[in-house]
């Protein structure tokens, strides 16, 4: 566009320095700036503010050196770029003097059906009308991590397909396992009482909701973020993979993000020891109970 601003500028010159020549006349030729910044992307450069907290990490343990790390996605129109266990974002990549630069979703909790994690649910994005945007992350098994599909199936309700090594065992993403012995005992109960007719269907998963939230995988509600973590989590994102810290809080959240991936790192070595256990791979049937609501 600044090229055929600078075409049709020339010609102009061009005409009036004709039309003086030709009638012996004189113009005065007043050339005009393009407006500052009319064709620029400088919203990209705006850190992108999350309204929400992202949730503490749960799940999968091997899931765990995933946290730092970001994952991109581009077509025609647009980037996304997927930050499992923070949050999910769109950049559009059109020449319009407002294109949309926001977040479509922070990491909340986990779905589950049939005692296995099947999608990541990122929530409260940034307002949509009356709504705000929504993501949800299902899963592929590929020898890679790669953010592979990205879809609207209803309007800013997003559907994104991630592909990793980490679900290609087929019981990798059991729910079971991961839990605390307390939680774990308290499901073994739960089971009796639904066996023994003590508790209807509807009861279950009530009860069961209830033992996922104690284990951290769905959020009881969402809490906004005071002025100074909001600065702090847009700072860091919009650092992501930048070395140079501006304040000792971005050089200790770095270091947090780094020790957190060596722990997952320690865990994917564990699980490649025990992977054989019938402790963590191998769980009874009575686990597998129906789809668990996550609202």
């Amino acid at each position: 566009m600044k090229t055929y601003v600078a075409v049709f500028l020339t010609l102009s010159c061009v005409l009036l320095l004709y039309l003086n020549c030709c009638d012996g006349k004189t113009f005065d030729v007043k050339l005009l700036e393009e407006p500052s910044g009319l064709w620029s992307h400088n919203e990209e450069d705006k850190p992108l503010v999350m309204q929400i907290n992202p949730a503490n990490f749960s799940g999968p343990p091997h899931f765990r050196s995933l946290i730092g790390k970001c994952f991109n996605k581009s077509d025609n129109m647009y980037q996304y770029k997927f930050c499992p266990f923070f949050n999910v974002t769109q950049h559009e990549l059109s020449l319009r003097w407002n294109p949309y630069n926001g977040i479509l979703g922070v990491w909340q909790d986990w779905e589950i059906a049939n005692n296995t994690f099947t999608a990541m649910l990122l929530k409260e994005g940034d307002k949509c009308g009356s709504i705000s945007r929504t993501s949800r992350v299902v899963f592929e098994c590929a020898p890679e991590h790669q953010l592979k599909n990205v879809s609207e199936p209803r309007t800013c309700e997003y559907l994104f397909t991630f592909q990793t090594p980490f679900v290609c065992h087929p019981n990798a993403m059991l729910v079971y396992p991961t839990m605390e012995d307390h939680l774990r005992d308290a499901w073994d109960e739960l089971e009796g009482q639904y066996v023994r007719e003590e508790i209807t269907k509807k009861g279950y998963n009530k009860e069961l909701t209830k033992i996922f939230q104690r284990a951290g995988f769905i959020q009881t509600g969402t809490k906004p973020l005071s002025k100074k973590s909001s600065d702090m989590l847009s700072s860091n994102n919009s650092n992501t993979g930048n070395n140079q810290f501006t304040s000792l809080e971005q050089c200790t959240a770095a270091f947090n993000i780094l020790q957190a991936e060596i722990e997952g790192l320690r865990t994917l070595l564990m699980l490649k020891e025990v992977k054989s256990s019938k402790s963590y791979f191998n769980i009874s049937d009575h686990h597998r109970g129906g789809k668990i609501p996550t609202n």
